[in-house]
Protein backbone atom coordinates (compact mmCIF):
# COMPACT_ATOMS: atom_id res chain seq x y z
CA UNK A 1 0.00 0.00 0.00
CA UNK A 2 1.35 3.63 -0.86
CA UNK A 3 0.96 6.45 1.07
CA UNK A 4 1.57 9.38 -0.71
CA UNK A 5 2.53 12.58 0.72
CA UNK A 6 3.48 16.23 0.21
CA UNK A 7 5.99 17.81 2.17
CA UNK A 8 4.61 21.25 2.77
CA UNK A 9 5.03 24.81 4.75
CA UNK A 10 3.54 23.39 7.67
CA UNK A 11 4.27 23.19 11.11
CA UNK A 12 2.75 20.53 13.76
CA UNK A 13 3.16 21.82 17.85
CA UNK A 14 2.51 18.73 20.42
CA UNK A 15 2.36 18.78 23.99
CA UNK A 16 5.50 16.69 23.73
CA UNK A 17 4.43 13.14 24.87
CA UNK A 18 4.83 10.57 22.94
CA UNK A 19 0.94 9.91 22.63
CA UNK A 20 1.33 13.37 21.03
CA UNK A 21 3.66 12.59 18.65
CA UNK A 22 1.75 9.42 17.49
CA UNK A 23 -1.16 11.87 16.90
CA UNK A 24 0.99 13.93 14.60
CA UNK A 25 1.62 10.70 12.52
CA UNK A 26 -2.25 10.68 12.28
CA UNK A 27 -2.19 13.85 11.34
CA UNK A 28 0.05 13.81 8.69
CA UNK A 29 -1.76 10.39 7.50
CA UNK A 30 -5.07 12.33 7.22
CA UNK A 31 -3.99 15.07 5.65
CA UNK A 32 -1.50 13.50 3.52
CA UNK A 33 1.30 15.29 4.04
CA UNK A 34 4.75 15.65 5.20
CA UNK A 35 4.92 18.78 7.98
CA UNK A 36 8.38 20.98 7.47
CA UNK A 37 8.42 21.16 11.49
CA UNK A 38 7.73 19.02 14.07
CA UNK A 39 7.50 20.94 17.51
CA UNK A 40 7.72 20.37 21.32
CA UNK A 41 6.95 22.87 23.70
CA UNK A 42 10.44 23.27 24.65
CA UNK A 43 11.46 23.73 20.85
CA UNK A 44 12.58 27.12 20.05
CA UNK A 45 12.65 27.83 16.31
CA UNK A 46 12.30 30.12 14.11
CA UNK A 47 8.89 29.60 12.45
CA UNK A 48 8.10 31.28 9.16
CA UNK A 49 4.57 29.01 8.52
CA UNK A 50 1.78 28.27 9.36
CA UNK A 51 1.41 26.49 12.77
CA UNK A 52 -1.13 23.72 13.87
CA UNK A 53 -1.82 22.77 17.55
CA UNK A 54 -2.00 19.00 17.40
CA UNK A 55 -4.18 17.88 20.85
CA UNK A 56 -3.59 14.43 21.89
CA UNK A 57 -6.48 12.42 21.81
CA UNK A 58 -5.96 8.66 23.16
CA UNK A 59 -7.95 7.26 20.40
CA UNK A 60 -5.81 8.38 17.58
CA UNK A 61 -2.93 7.47 19.15
CA UNK A 62 -4.10 3.72 20.22
CA UNK A 63 -4.28 3.14 16.34
CA UNK A 64 -1.60 4.55 15.44
CA UNK A 65 0.48 2.57 18.13
CA UNK A 66 -1.53 -0.57 17.00
CA UNK A 67 -0.39 -0.06 13.08
CA UNK A 68 3.28 0.26 14.31
CA UNK A 69 3.15 -2.79 16.43
CA UNK A 70 1.48 -5.06 13.28
CA UNK A 71 4.46 -4.06 11.41
CA UNK A 72 6.49 -5.38 13.88
CA UNK A 73 7.75 -5.28 17.02
CA UNK A 74 11.21 -3.87 15.60
CA UNK A 75 9.55 -1.38 14.05
CA UNK A 76 7.20 -0.49 17.19
CA UNK A 77 10.47 -0.23 19.69
CA UNK A 78 12.52 2.09 17.24
CA UNK A 79 10.04 4.41 17.21
CA UNK A 80 9.32 4.36 20.84
CA UNK A 81 13.12 3.92 21.73
CA UNK A 82 13.88 6.81 19.06
CA UNK A 83 11.50 9.24 20.50
CA UNK A 84 13.23 9.47 23.77
CA UNK A 85 16.43 11.07 21.84
CA UNK A 86 16.69 14.74 21.87
CA UNK A 87 18.66 15.00 18.67
CA UNK A 88 17.72 17.68 16.67
CA UNK A 89 14.52 17.38 14.23
CA UNK A 90 13.96 13.59 15.89
CA UNK A 91 10.43 13.93 15.27
CA UNK A 92 10.01 14.21 11.82
CA UNK A 93 12.98 11.53 11.72
CA UNK A 94 10.83 9.30 12.80
CA UNK A 95 7.57 10.43 11.19
CA UNK A 96 9.04 9.46 7.70
CA UNK A 97 10.63 6.45 9.03
CA UNK A 98 7.14 5.38 10.00
CA UNK A 99 6.11 6.51 6.50
CA UNK A 100 8.18 4.36 4.67
CA UNK A 101 7.53 1.27 7.24
CA UNK A 102 3.87 1.88 6.18
CA UNK A 103 4.20 1.83 2.49
CA UNK A 104 6.76 -0.76 2.32
CA UNK A 105 6.28 -2.85 5.54
CA UNK A 106 8.03 -4.26 8.48
CA UNK A 107 10.81 -5.58 6.53
CA UNK A 108 11.39 -1.38 5.92
CA UNK A 109 13.62 -1.41 9.19
CA UNK A 110 16.42 -3.50 8.15
CA UNK A 111 16.98 -1.48 4.70
CA UNK A 112 19.83 0.35 6.71
CA UNK A 113 20.92 1.48 3.56
CA UNK A 114 18.46 3.85 2.96
CA UNK A 115 18.89 7.69 4.84
CA UNK A 116 15.68 7.05 6.09
CA UNK A 117 16.11 3.81 8.08
CA UNK A 118 19.99 4.50 9.15
CA UNK A 119 18.81 7.83 10.84
CA UNK A 120 15.87 6.18 12.76
CA UNK A 121 18.85 3.24 13.62
CA UNK A 122 21.00 6.24 14.68
CA UNK A 123 18.39 7.83 17.22
CA UNK A 124 17.38 4.12 18.50
CA UNK A 125 21.53 2.91 19.10
CA UNK A 126 22.22 6.59 20.33
CA UNK A 127 19.27 6.07 23.48
CA UNK A 128 20.16 2.70 24.23
CA UNK A 129 23.64 3.02 24.20
CA UNK A 130 23.23 5.67 26.84
CA UNK A 131 20.52 3.87 28.65
CA UNK A 132 23.58 0.71 28.79
CA UNK A 133 26.00 3.13 30.08
CA UNK A 134 23.59 4.81 32.89
CA UNK A 135 23.06 1.25 34.20
CA UNK A 136 26.50 0.84 34.80
CA UNK A 137 27.71 4.21 35.83
CA UNK A 138 24.63 5.25 37.75
CA UNK A 139 25.20 5.67 41.85
CA UNK A 140 23.03 5.18 44.37
CA UNK A 141 23.48 6.97 47.92
CA UNK A 142 21.33 6.53 51.28
CA UNK A 143 19.34 9.56 51.20
CA UNK A 144 16.21 10.02 53.79
CA UNK A 145 15.29 6.23 54.40
CA UNK A 146 15.48 6.17 50.56
CA UNK A 147 17.90 5.48 47.82
CA UNK A 148 18.79 8.37 45.67
CA UNK A 149 20.55 9.04 42.57
CA UNK A 150 21.41 12.07 40.46
CA UNK A 151 22.45 11.73 36.38
CA UNK A 152 22.95 13.75 33.54
CA UNK A 153 22.27 11.78 30.49
CA UNK A 154 22.07 13.65 27.11
CA UNK A 155 18.53 11.35 26.25
CA UNK A 156 15.70 10.85 28.09
CA UNK A 157 16.22 7.51 29.44
CA UNK A 158 14.26 7.39 32.43
CA UNK A 159 11.44 5.44 31.44
CA UNK A 160 14.12 3.07 29.79
CA UNK A 161 15.77 2.22 33.41
CA UNK A 162 12.54 1.91 35.50
CA UNK A 163 12.15 -1.54 34.04
CA UNK A 164 16.02 -2.56 35.20
CA UNK A 165 15.93 -1.05 38.57
CA UNK A 166 12.49 -2.22 39.69
CA UNK A 167 13.35 -5.54 38.68
CA UNK A 168 17.18 -5.12 40.66
CA UNK A 169 15.59 -3.31 43.58
CA UNK A 170 12.31 -5.05 44.10
CA UNK A 171 12.23 -4.35 47.93
CA UNK A 172 14.07 -0.56 47.80
CA UNK A 173 11.95 2.09 47.43
CA UNK A 174 14.18 4.91 45.26
CA UNK A 175 14.41 8.12 43.10
CA UNK A 176 16.66 8.61 40.19
CA UNK A 177 17.03 12.34 39.02
CA UNK A 178 17.32 13.25 35.90
CA UNK A 179 19.51 16.81 36.06
CA UNK A 180 19.40 17.59 32.67
CA UNK A 181 15.75 17.36 31.89
CA UNK A 182 14.42 18.15 35.42
CA UNK A 183 12.62 15.22 35.84
CA UNK A 184 12.66 12.10 38.27
CA UNK A 185 11.64 8.73 38.74
CA UNK A 186 10.19 7.66 41.91
CA UNK A 187 9.71 4.09 43.10
CA UNK A 188 8.04 4.36 46.68
CA UNK A 189 5.81 1.75 48.36
CA UNK A 190 5.41 -0.69 45.40
CA UNK A 191 4.56 2.70 43.17
CA UNK A 192 6.36 3.93 40.07
CA UNK A 193 6.02 7.62 38.95
CA UNK A 194 7.63 10.07 36.95
CA UNK A 195 8.05 13.99 38.74
CA UNK A 196 8.77 17.32 37.72
CA UNK A 197 11.91 18.24 39.91
CA UNK A 198 14.13 21.10 39.81
CA UNK A 199 17.19 20.33 41.73
CA UNK A 200 18.51 17.07 43.89
CA UNK A 201 20.22 17.72 47.09
CA UNK A 202 22.93 15.25 47.92
CA UNK A 203 22.98 12.96 50.97
CA UNK A 204 24.60 14.82 54.17
CA UNK A 205 24.40 11.74 56.25
CA UNK A 206 26.70 11.06 58.02
CA UNK A 207 27.14 7.40 57.85
CA UNK A 208 26.61 7.79 53.63
CA UNK A 209 29.22 10.06 53.50
CA UNK A 210 31.78 7.88 55.43
CA UNK A 211 30.81 5.13 52.72
CA UNK A 212 31.41 7.05 49.96
CA UNK A 213 35.05 8.30 51.30
CA UNK A 214 35.68 4.08 51.86
CA UNK A 215 34.27 2.97 48.17
CA UNK A 216 36.65 5.88 46.64
CA UNK A 217 39.53 4.95 48.95
CA UNK A 218 38.75 1.27 47.72
CA UNK A 219 38.73 2.43 43.98
CA UNK A 220 42.26 4.42 44.13
CA UNK A 221 43.78 1.72 46.03
CA UNK A 222 42.95 -0.87 42.63
CA UNK A 223 44.73 1.86 40.75
CA UNK A 224 48.14 1.31 39.71
CA UNK A 225 49.45 4.21 38.87
CA UNK A 226 52.02 2.87 36.10
CA UNK A 227 49.48 1.17 33.74
CA UNK A 228 46.89 4.11 33.89
CA UNK A 229 45.61 4.62 30.56
CA UNK A 230 43.92 8.03 30.23
CA UNK A 231 42.42 7.85 26.86
CA UNK A 232 40.90 4.48 27.40
CA UNK A 233 39.01 5.12 30.89
CA UNK A 234 37.55 8.10 28.83
CA UNK A 235 36.30 5.82 26.07
CA UNK A 236 34.74 3.65 29.29
CA UNK A 237 34.07 6.00 31.46
CA UNK A 238 32.78 9.52 29.59
CA UNK A 239 33.71 13.16 31.35
CA UNK A 240 30.45 13.69 30.93
CA UNK A 241 29.00 10.95 33.69
CA UNK A 242 31.88 11.35 36.06
CA UNK A 243 30.27 14.09 38.04
CA UNK A 244 27.82 11.72 39.35
CA UNK A 245 30.18 9.24 40.56
CA UNK A 246 31.68 9.88 44.22
CA UNK A 247 34.88 7.29 42.77
CA UNK A 248 35.57 10.53 40.13
CA UNK A 249 34.43 13.50 42.06
CA UNK A 250 36.84 15.76 44.09
CA UNK A 251 34.19 16.76 46.23
CA UNK A 252 34.13 13.47 48.72
CA UNK A 253 36.63 13.40 50.83
CA UNK A 254 39.71 11.27 51.40
CA UNK A 255 40.43 11.65 54.95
Amino acid sequence: MRYQADVRDVSYRYDGSFAGFLCCVFESFTQREIPSLIAAPETEQLVLFEMRDIPTETEKARRVATGLKRLGMTVYERVAVGFLSCAEEKDLILLRFIRLCFAQGGQAAQMLGHTQVAQAFALERAVNNEICRMIELLRFEEKDGMLGAQIHPQNRVLPMLRAHFCSRLPDDDFLIYDATHKEALLRRNGQVQFLRMERYEASAEPEELAWQTLWKRFFKALTIEERRNEKLQTQHVPLHYRQDMPEMRKDVLQT
